[in-house]
């Protein structure tokens, strides 16, 4: 049956509008993946990543867009430790107004803090407990040391074995003060400071609150631990 005019002149309008979306450039999916990359690598080094790398995740192939007549607008959207995974949004920031969101994987590696030797758990490290190893910083979820002042002074939460890799949850603030142990009180006011002896009701960090007797009096005060084997009390 061949279409009458009525029918054809209906399906005019649904043809020339596809004609007209035709004729419009398309973005290149390659844009996409630039803008998302150049915007991961500039996130990471910014957050003071050294020679980062980023592997974009391509766009769906069915995706049509509109060319951009200005240049893309792309940043990361959320929350995001790097190196590691990462989401950027790459958007056209005018008509037509189109963005879509791609997954970046960032990569960099690094040298790591590892034990030089077996270190028994409470031990205090120092420099010579220490060596480096590289690694690729985003494989390991932000659990690493870069730098040697974040682990020299801190105690081991527990034994480590040699080359083992450092992490924050592995190091805590020393003890200064035992329970039990004899401290020097320094009791701080306005007009005085007095030093006298006590007794550690508790064991305690630097910056800690413990409880500390007078052997003679048995009166109990309350100070920050400010050193080792020193209590001071402000009144």
């Amino acid at each position: 049956m061949q279409p009458t005019l009525r029918t054809r002149a209906a399906c005019l309008p649904a043809l020339l509008l596809w004609a007209a979306s035709a004729a419009q450039a398309a973005q290149s999916p390659a844009s996409l993946v630039e803008a998302a990359r150049s915007a991961a690598l500039q996130a990471a080094r910014d957050s003071g990543v050294n020679n980062p790398t980023a592997i974009v995740g391509a766009p769906d192939p069915r995706l049509r867009l509109v060319d951009c007549p200005t240049p893309l607008a792309a940043g990361l959207t959320g929350p995001t430790r790097l190196p590691g995974r990462a989401v950027v949004r790459v958007a056209c920031p005018g008509a037509p107004g189109w963005s879509v969101h791609l997954p970046v994987q960032v990569q960099a590696s690094g040298a790591v803090l590892v034990a030089a030797r077996p270190l028994p758990r409470g031990h205090r490290l120092q420099a010579g407990d220490l060596r480096r190893q590289t690694a690729e910083l985003g494989a390991l979820g932000g659990q690493y040391l870069l730098d040697d002042g974040a682990a020299v002074g801190q105690a081991l939460r527990r034994s480590v074995g040699a080359g083992e890799r450092l992490t924050p949850a592995l190091l805590q603030s020393p003890l200064l003060v035992r329970r039990g142990d004899p401290v020097t009180l320094q009791i701080h006011s306005a007009r005085f400071v007095i030093r006298a002896s006590g007794k550690a009701l508790r064991s305690g960090a630097a910056g800690e609150r413990i409880a500390v007797e007078n052997p003679s009096s048995r009166r109990v005060v309350y100070g920050t631990v400010t050193g080792d084997g020193q209590v001071t009390v402000e009144f």
